[in-house]
């Protein structure tokens, strides 16, 4: 393993954190381990790296809790961070129910929807894991993207991603009823609207008998 020595300095990953650095050096290697997550190999991403100081691996928190499923915050002020549940990574059920939630501009199970502030989001989920533009900005928990219109910073469209759809897009007749509209998606494959008081819902998937990609929730 690879020894070098660095400043004992705060050792967490965390978007919002500070190194703080003293006097005192430690010795620590780099230690190349593989982890598993119920039963699921993963290497650490490039931009993170494992320590192992005196018998110990350390590794960031961030990244283990992001893969457990759950929200990671730091507060500055008083060094705390903070590791909490989350339904960001749960299966989304397609019943009844989801189109009256839908017509309330959100995800069933999502507690922030169409209009939350960006900073409403921040302030519970912490920092975001991706922020990128897609015609507009967005910021990405899990597989929940929020795309926040200027000058309020309020989310205009929801856009879900990712293993929490496990359907196909024609069992959505089944659980949620007949679309009100289908044809080609934006970005291709196909897609079936439906229509929830003022919003839409938009499905994706690469063809009728595939996976759902995506969803789409957003204002008529």
């Amino acid at each position: 393993m690879k020894k070098f020595v660095l400043g004992l300095t705060c050792g967490f990953a965390l978007t919002a954190t500070t190194a703080v650095y003293a006097s005192d050096t430690l010795q620590v290697y780099l230690f190349p381990a593989m982890y598993v997550f119920n039963g699921q190999s993963k290497a650490l991403d490039s931009e993170y790296t494992t320590l192992n100081f005196n018998g110990h691996a350390y590794v960031p928190v961030r990244w283990v809790a992001e893969n457990l499923g759950k929200l990671v915050k730091y507060e500055h002020y008083t060094k705390t961070i903070s590791i909490v549940n989350t339904n960001l990574t749960e299966e989304l059920v397609l019943d009844k129910d989801f189109l009256i939630i839908a017509s309330q501009g959100k995800i069933k199970g999502i507690e922030f929807g169409i209009g939350s502030n960006k900073n409403e989001l921040i302030q519970k989920w912490g920092e975001p894991h991706e922020i990128g533009t897609w015609s507009t900005e967005f910021y990405r928990w899990h597989s929940y993207h929020f795309f926040f219109w200027e000058p309020d910073g309020n989310a205009g469209s929801i856009r879900v991603s990712g293993n929490v759809i496990p359907y196909r897009l024609n069992e959505i007749r089944d659980f949620i009823g007949e679309p009100l509209d289908e044809g080609e998606g934006v970005d291709g494959g196909w897609s079936y609207v439906y229509h929830a008081g003022d919003y839409q819902v938009f499905f994706t998937a690469d063809s009728k008998e595939s996976q759902i990609r995506y969803l789409n929730l957003k204002k008529k």
